[in-house]
């Protein structure tokens, strides 16, 4: 059973890819999204700043514990367009099937339900490496910010194991297409919460305490803290080991909330028949 649920998986994962890949020019918007748009915004914070002030810079690295304004920035980017791959990735697809009617065929498959449910997000990876590289080819180019090579050890492991956080993230919400058809208003609150409470665009350090606090349930806030730790601070592994055991427990959390709500929500669109309504 675990080995054909295994092949299944692989076949699902293989699709998704193969699909990512006859469309090589969406790539195009990474360039977009991970290089001019966050560009723009350091650009304007370093003129907002007067240029390079030392009492705006010593403001912010009392905030954000680093003088790398462009580097804080773009690491935050790339986090943005991640959690975004992640949270449209899995849902896109689910609705893709059901606008093509093959929703329910797949549904038919003797394998377990989590093939159908995290399959999918494998093809969030290719995207979420290329903005990756197009972020730090870009703080190299644009803003001369050279990462330590100490750091890749560190952001190596971080994204290992932030993988299965964000896959989580992006499943839990992805059940919804099942039942409602569409998750765009959803995506889009939950985005923004993420963005604004997790230290994205700036620290969680200037949050109120009640919403640092929520922040501290969320996986992407030692994410993306402990992948600029890395980068700006030269932060080795040791130092980030307390974080990353919080991210693997918060996802094993998550992870059984979406399938127990996957579950829920197949069941109560095959009793009002949502899986035939496209």
């Amino acid at each position: 059973m675990i080995a054909g649920d295994l092949r299944a998986f692989v076949a699902a994962a293989r699709k998704e890819l193969r699909i990512v890949r006859r469309y090589p020019l969406s790539y195009v918007t990474g360039l977009f999204w991970g290089a001019l748009l966050p560009a723009v915004y350091v650009l304007m914070g370093r003129a907002y700043s007067g240029g390079n002030d030392p009492r705006a810079m010593a403001a912010f690295a009392e905030r954000a514990g680093t003088t790398e304004f462009a580097g804080f920035v773009f690491v935050g980017y790339a986090m943005y367009m991640w959690l975004s791959s992640f949270l449209w990735g899995p849902g896109t697809s689910l609705r893709r099937e059901q606008i093509q009617g093959s929703l329910e065929a797949t549904m038919l498959a003797p394998v377990s339900r989590l093939v159908l449910l995290f399959g999918p997000g494998m093809s969030a990876i290719p995207s979420m490496l290329f903005t990756f590289a197009v972020t730090f080819v870009t703080l190299w180019l644009m803003f001369g910010f050279v990462p330590p090579v100490g750091s890749i050890l560190p952001v190596a492991v971080i994204v290992v194991v932030a993988l299965p956080a964000m896959y989580a993230i992006g499943t839990l919400f992805a059940a919804g297409v099942l039942r409602y058809g569409e998750i765009s208003p959803i995506v889009q609150i939950v985005r923004g919460t993420f963005v604004i409470a997790c230290g994205i665009t700036f620290p969680v350090t200037m949050l109120p305490g009640w919403a640092q606090a929520g922040a501290s349930v969320l996986p992407p806030t030692y994410i993306v803290s402990d992948i600029r730790a890395a980068v700006l601070r030269d932060v080795a592994l040791p130092g980030l080991a307390p974080d990353l055991a919080v991210v693997i427990g918060l996802t094993a959390v998550i992870a059984v909330l979406a399938a127990l709500l996957f579950r829920y929500l197949e069941s109560s669109a095959r009793r009002s028949g949502m899986l035939g309504r496209y």
